[in-house]
């Protein structure tokens, strides 16, 4: 018996093994597709945000990558200038000391007022979370009113 006569069947099995997955996958990712838009237009109509809409670097994120960046910068850059020759290390370090302390008291401030945002609860006014105002069509309908 010829082997390649053994390639149609296979072939055969296989379309069917690789079409169906295939279809069912596109078909869940336009369902998963439809249903984050209608969560999304649902969280629009209620003036809300969803956890995915949030930027990365918000304001929490900031504060800390500020107090812990900057000095760690500072720190690093003075000891590799502390390497080179003819260089004075008493001004030196006590500029990256101060530098550094301002870093982590900024970071201090930008998270402390971030936690009092937190602390206040939702009553306190957010632009992201601002309901728009339920104004009525028809008190604008300017054409229609001129008879």
């Amino acid at each position: 018996m010829d082997p390649s006569i053994a390639v149609i069947p296979i072939v055969g099995m296989s379309i069917p093994i690789i079409l169906v997955p295939v279809s069912l996958g596109l078909r869940h990712a336009r369902l998963v597709r439809e249903l984050e838009h209608a969560e999304r237009m649902k969280a629009l109509e209620l003036g809300r945000t969803l956890p995915k809409d949030e930027p990365f670097w918000g304001p929490a994120r900031l504060s800390l990558a500020f107090g812990l960046g900057v000095p760690t910068a500072v720190f690093f850059f003075a000891w590799m200038a502390s390497h080179e020759e003819n260089t004075a290390q008493i001004p030196l370090w006590i500029s990256a000391g101060v530098v550094g302390l301002g870093g982590v008291i900024s970071g201090a401030v930008l998270a402390y007022r971030q936690l009092e945002r937190w602390w206040a609860g939702p009553h306190v006014e957010d632009y992201r979370t601002h309901k728009p105002a339920n104004i009525d069509e028809d008190a604008f309908d300017v054409v229609g009113s001129r008879g």
